[in-house]
């Protein structure tokens, strides 16, 4: 029997009974609320036209007559019952969740399923917050779409209906978020109109209308609520709801994520590194301005003293010591530090604050400072004390830099 006219049935038999033409309890009831005399000693109209064999052929029916189809209403919803559930579902409910948005409500995520069942296949995932849209409803599951998944999700997890609404609004509240440097906000939508008002990079108001030259905006000025325009070109619209995923877009994404935080990882540490390096610098350059300040001072064998006199090794021992690095103390030893980091003696490595050494038959006897622009700061000889030369005012044996 087709199922289509079962439906034609019931309908037809629902409109007679409404109209009292059909006996039954609804017909009776309806019928005392008119004549309560009549309804009683109501019996069964006789005539063809309310005949139910008459019905049934009158819609059309090309299957053959069931007897006992007078207690259609009873009979049909039972074996549609067993036949089909789902379809029993549309005769028993006045409104479905088909075509709505739901939210899932969970902190983390849940589960999309190939079929309604934990033990079927996840396909993707609604995270909290995700918003999607319902195709069908199964017992304590329902069919969704959200961005590219489909698949069943468990009702207990999601928000229907104004519940789910008001979740979504309150979440994906429509707004702008300003991409110029600065941005006029107009009284209306049109370069001719006044301004009043104006948003930096990075400002952020509420969305009323969007176009597509212009779009009107709610901003709040100076704790007042204010309506204008900006230039749809330089701002991004904001809340925009959030789909789930595949798992293969999860794995892409994640993949992505890893990507690009290693790849941040990396540009922090290398920012890090230069700002460490020019720190370690403008020390360094800090203590060969304080060495600088010797110049004048006399040549004193042994001498560590800026003020009273220095040999060459007591000069930088001096000037490190000052800014609380301790060097050993003879040329010797500085140039042989392991603690010390070894630098190429020429003006492309150099740096303000580096140890220059230099040395007679491979010995070295002599240690400067270079203080920048291919000058050193040396204590000379007795003769000289404490001088400005270029860097290879003597060919340079080595160098060593102590802040790195």
């Amino acid at each position: 029997m087709h199922k289509r006219k079962y439906n034609k049935v019931l309908l037809c038999l629902g409109a007679a009974a409404f109209l009292g033409i059909l006996p039954g309890e609804e017909a009776k009831a309806a019928g005392e609320k008119k004549e309560t005399a009549a309804a009683e000693s109501m019996t069964a109209p006789q005539d063809s036209l309310f005949d139910v064999k008459n019905i049934w052929r009158a819609i059309g029916s090309e299957s053959q007559y069931i007897e006992g189809l007078e207690d259609i209403g009873k009979r049909v919803l039972s074996q549609k019952q067993e036949e089909e559930p789902e379809e029993l579902l549309l005769f028993a409910r006045t409104e479905s969740l088909v075509g709505t948005r739901v939210y899932a409500n969970v902190i983390n995520y849940v589960n999309v399923r190939q079929q309604a069942s934990t033990a079927s296949d996840v396909v993707g995932k609604l995270y909290g917050g995700c918003v999607a849209t319902v195709i069908e409803e199964k017992e304590d599951w329902v069919y969704v779409n959200s961005g590219s998944v489909t698949g069943y999700v468990v009702k207990e997890y999601l928000l229907f209906g104004d519940e789910a609404e008001a979740a979504i609004i309150k979440k994906y509240a429509p707004g702008i978020k300003v991409t110029a440097n600065e941005l006029n906000i107009r009284s209306g939508a049109g370069l001719d109109c006044d301004v009043i008002g104006m948003f930096t990079k990075g400002a952020e108001a509420e969305l009323l209308e969007q176009g597509k030259e212009w779009v009107k905006i709610r901003y709040d000025a100076g704790g007042t609520k204010k309506a204008g325009y900006v230039y749809a070109q330089y701002v991004e619209v904001t809340g925009k709801p959030e789909y789930g995923e595949t798992l293969a877009e999860e794995a892409a994404r994640i993949a992505a994520e890893k990507k690009a935080a290693a790849e941040a990882a990396a540009k922090a540490e290398l920012e890090r590194k230069a700002a460490a390096e020019r720190a370690n610098e403008e020390k360094a350059k800090q203590v060969a301005d304080y060495a600088k300040t010797a110049v004048g001072t006399a040549y004193v064998w042994g001498g560590t003293n800026i003020s009273t006199g220095v040999d060459c090794s007591g000069l930088c021992y001096a000037a490190y010591k000052k800014f609380g690095y301790t060097l050993p103390r003879v040329s010797r030893d500085m140039a042989a530090s392991q603690s010390l980091l070894s630098v190429t003696p020429n003006t492309t490595y150099l740096k303000a604050g580096d140890l220059v050494f230099y040395a007679s038959g491979g010995v070295v006897d002599h240690v400067a400072m270079y203080i920048g622009n291919g000058k050193v700061v040396h204590a000379s000889d007795y003769s000289t004390g404490v001088i400005i030369s270029n860097y290879n005012y003597r060919t340079p044996h080595s160098a060593k830099r102590v802040i790195y």
